[in-house]
Formats: structure tokens, sequence, C-alpha cells
């Protein structure tokens, strides 16, 4: 299977805060805090801001205090010229920065889609500044989920990722959206959500999208896995398989997450791409639970 943007997206997808990395001169993120507890950050995921989290904030506040994330360049956040040239490092780095200045230091991290692949480098430090990561649909290797090739590389998956960043660095935002919108249905069941993805991906920069998405692409985690440092939640959708192909799709997801015994898989099968959206109440149930039994058990 090659790499087409359309089955890319396909399968992707309060007071505020501005917080700069130390070494760039724009914001990367802003962030809106809800609630009191124990800390809950929310990190959204390509071409999303804070608005795919406001469901799930409505629950968790009633316990915890949430910080809902927005990165530079998606959604309704204006761009920053530095994550055009490089993201995930900058974006991680700052991620890691508010959980350092503006958490308890023992954070539980979600993560949606790219969201869940920066918790996943989160909690490959050394010292982690969270307690534990729930990745929704978001995985080690996204190529290798995405054309169903475990073995498939890096290296491998590089030319056609420098095919998409090159045509990202061309491509308007209404294109963008076009693109978004034709692909919602694999997204989410939700009609409301549909309509939200194709507005955040209309007001979204495509260059920063580009750029995440090649990075994306080729950056491989799997290897890594074993140097995990606190357990992570990964949860698999497959509710935009058919009934048939599910076992199929969840061989794939275990494949992913099979190098640490710290990862937990739960499959969610009446849930597309926006786990949240689709299955809501069990959704939060995972989550609740995760932290209260893996997360402070260390």
């Amino acid at each position: 299977m090659k790499f087409t943007k359309s089955v890319f997206l396909a399968c992707l997808l309060c007071t505020s805060m501005n917080f700069a990395s130390a070494n760039e001169t724009s914001d990367i993120l802003s962030s809106k805090v809800s609630g009191s507890g124990e800390d809950v950050v929310l990190i959204p995921g390509l071409m999303s801001d804070s608005r795919v989290w406001q469901q799930t904030v409505d629950e968790l506040a009633k316990n915890y205090r949430v910080h809902q994330l927005s990165i530079a360049g998606f959604g309704n956040q204006p761009y920053a010229v530095p994550l055009r040239q490089q993201f995930i490092k900058p974006v991680t780095e700052a991620v890691n920065n508010y959980l350092s200045e503006q958490t308890s230091g023992d954070a539980a991290l979600v993560g949606h889609s790219l969201g869940g692949f920066i918790g996943y480098k989160l909690a490959l430090k050394d010292t982690p500044n969270a307690s534990c990561v729930v990745a929704v649909d978001g995985v080690p290797f996204f190529s290798a989920l995405v054309t169903m090739n475990p073995a498939l590389t890096a290296k491998q998956a590089e030319p056609q990722a420098r095919q998409l960043l090159s045509a990202y660095q061309q491509l308007s935002a209404p294109a963008m959206a076009r693109q978004a919108a034709a692909g919602a249905s694999r997204q989410t069941t939700s009609s409301e959500g549909k309509q939200k993805i194709t507005t955040m991906a209309e007001s979204s920069d495509p260059k920063t999208v580009g750029r995440a998405m090649y990075e994306l692409m080729t950056t491989d985690l799997r290897p890594q896995l074993n140097q995990l440092k606190v357990p992570v939640l990964q949860m698999a959708a497959t509710g935009a398989f058919p009934q048939t192909q599910r076992s199929s799709a969840m061989t794939h997801y275990q494949k992913q997450v099979s190098g640490s015994d710290l990862i937990t898989l739960v499959e969610f099968d009446q849930a597309r791409h926006f786990i949240m959206w689709d299955q809501p109440q069990a959704f939060i149930q995972q989550t609740t639970d995760f932290i209260k039994e893996r997360c402070h058990a260390q």
C-alpha cells in the first residue's frame, strides 16, 4: 500500500497562557486549564487544537486539573516559523518544559494521534515529567500502521514522506480542508466532529502540517520501547474496519507495542480515529481507571 495524502490523513487526524521554548522566539504552545486535583495534560493531534478535547474536559475537570494544550500552526493557533523547519523536537521540548513549570511533575499525559506519539517521546526521557501516558490511536511508528507493513523502516518511508512534505509547501489551507473533509468519515462517526475536523484543517498552516507529517512518517520509536520509564495505555480504534478485518488490525497494533511490558493495549471497536468522540463513555472510563491504577502506582 502506498502513501497518499488522503490515506495518511484518514489514519491521523478559561485563561490562556503562552509558553515559548527556551530556544525559540515564537510561541509553540498555548493552554487552557480547568478543574482542580492531580494534573492531566491533553495533547491534540495533527491539525487539531484544544477544541478536540472539550467533551473530555467537561468530564475530567470534575476530578482533575486539566490542561488543554494547543500547538502553533494547528487549528486556530497562529503558526510559528521555526515549526515549519523542525517540528517534533521543539514541540516535545516545549511540552516537557510546560510539564516542568506548570504541573507537579507527575501529570498524566493524554495525547491523540500525533499527540500520542509525542507522549511516547516524553515517556522515553531519562526523567519524565509525567507519571503515565494515554496514547489515543497514536502509535510509535505511524508509517508501519498506515501501510500495515510492520517490516517497514523509516528509511523506506522517507521518499514518499519527502513527496508529501514538498506537496504541502504548495498546498493552500482551503485545499487542505477539502482533503480533510473527504477523509472525515473514516476519522469519526460524529457529524459535529466531521465539521470540526474540516474547520480546524482550514485554519491550520499547511507548511507546519507538512513538516509534522514528514517527521511523524520517518520516526520509528519501536526500537526504543524497552527504555520506557512510565506505563502507557495504547488505545486502538478499529471501528472503521469491517468486522472481519478487526482482528487483523489489532495484530498490527500489537506489533507496534510489543517492545515493552509497560504498554497496555485496549481496543475500541465502535470508534474511529477520534476515539474520545465516538466512544466517549468508554474512553473516559478507560482513561480514569488507568490513571488511578497505573499512573501513581510506581
